[in-house]
């Protein structure tokens, strides 16, 4: 029957375009470009490449406001075969721990699943804990870093760099793989896959389609709370050094003693 792979991804504000609102410390993103996640095309290429060598099913999966299908139109342009959109005003606001408990309930009405992919983090939080925890909250292993990997009769195995070491793992399916970017090349979209994307249904999942659970309240359940949120400005002081190449150079190697520099590029002490 072929592989059940589900490629977790999220819409993201453009890097340049990104804006924070003062008061709540959340991202605005009402009127502002989006994009998938850069670190989740990775992810989306190797399911489709996946379902491609060994056969199956590929399902983008996004968690986000009504406007995130767009992101699911252009994964089902890249190749991918279903997508869901988890979508309710309940989930707003949603941590990540929040977000991989109504990820584990959606998973769990799935329930039979062989590959999850994530990206390695997101561009909006950069803080890639949702694969931690979701494979804790899964109990299934989860497997970072892998350089090559196969599947057979039921069984990943892959090998992988890991600070200093260099494993080779054997696992049983179901397996949660979490991708760095750069780890592949994703696929270009032709203008055809976009016209035929808008044409496939994108299944919608609820609060009411998970019965109702009152801890996936996002907005009050989340225990992340911003309490302060302020722009990094880089602000460099710079001096013009003026006089001939001689007069430049001494003037320079004097700031770099006055500041340390000098000890240590060469190790002196003069």
């Amino acid at each position: 029957m072929g592989l059940e792979i589900y490629v977790l991804i999220k819409q993201v504000p453009e890097i340049r375009e990104i804006k924070i609102n003062p008061k709540t410390g959340t991202i605005i993103r009402e009127g502002i470009e989006t994009i998938i996640n850069p670190d989740d095309l990775n992810g989306l290429e190797l399911g489709i490449s996946l379902k491609e060598q060994y056969g199956g099913y590929v399902t983008a999966v996004t968690m986000g406001p009504p406007q995130a299908e767009l992101a699911l139109r252009e994964a089902l342009a890249m190749g991918v075969d279903g997508a869901i959109l988890i979508s309710d005003p309940r989930f707003a606001y949603s941590d990540t721990l929040q977000t991989t408990l109504v990820l584990k309930e959606v998973f769990n009405s799935i329930r039979h699943y062989d590959i999850i992919i994530t990206g390695s983090k997101t561009a909006d939080s950069s803080t890639g804990q949702v694969p931690y925890q979701l494979s804790e909250a899964l109990d299934i292993p989860l497997i970072t870093d892998i350089f090559s990997m196969s599947i057979e009769g039921g069984i990943f195995y892959c090998h992988r760099n890991f600070g200093h070491e260099s494993q080779n793992i054997m696992v049983e399916l179901p397996v949660l793989i979490r991708v760095p970017r750069h780890f592949n090349v994703p696929r270009h979209v032709s203008l055809l896959r976009i016209k035929r994307a808008f044409r496939k249904k994108i299944k919608i999942i609820d609060h009411k389609y998970l019965n109702f659970p009152a801890h996936l309240d996002g907005c009050n359940q989340s225990p992340t709370k911003v309490v302060k949120t302020f722009e990094i400005k880089h602000e460099r002081k710079h001096e013009f050094i003026q006089g001939n190449v001689n007069e430049k150079i001494y003037k320079l190697i004097s700031i770099m003693r006055e500041h340390g520099i000098e000890r240590i590029w060469t190790g002196g002490n003069k």
